[in-house]
């Protein structure tokens, strides 16, 4: 039997090994990026998201910065070959715009 790879929070496989999107994962990913885009820091959406007792990707209570980095940083949330669309360009944009400016 192969491994699977690891699919992207906010999805999963059907029965025909198709990435779907997973409606309450794909919800906390929408609310992650619409805070990070309000100007919200990783260590604020943290909190509120512990505070709603969304569990991580790993199902802790508590989200680290690095799951949260990682999720604003997947393209795929917009939408590929194989992963549906979650999250639309105008967002993506904004939150990379805000993230490219912290980093300096």
């Amino acid at each position: 039997m192969s491994e699977q790879k690891r699919i992207a929070f906010g999805y999963n496989r059907n029965e025909s090994n198709r990435i779907i999107i997973n409606e309450p994962q794909a919800l906390t990913v929408k609310l992650i990026f619409e805070l990070y885009a309000e100007g919200k820091s990783l260590d604020n959406i943290s909190r509120q998201l512990a505070a709603c007792e969304i569990p991580s990707p790993y199902n802790n209570p508590k989200w680290g910065k690095q799951a949260l980095s990682k999720i604003l940083s997947y393209e795929r949330y917009l939408g590929t070959e194989d992963y549906p669309k979650i999250i639309d360009q105008e967002l993506y944009d904004r939150v990379l715009e805000i993230r490219q400016s912290r980093a300096k």
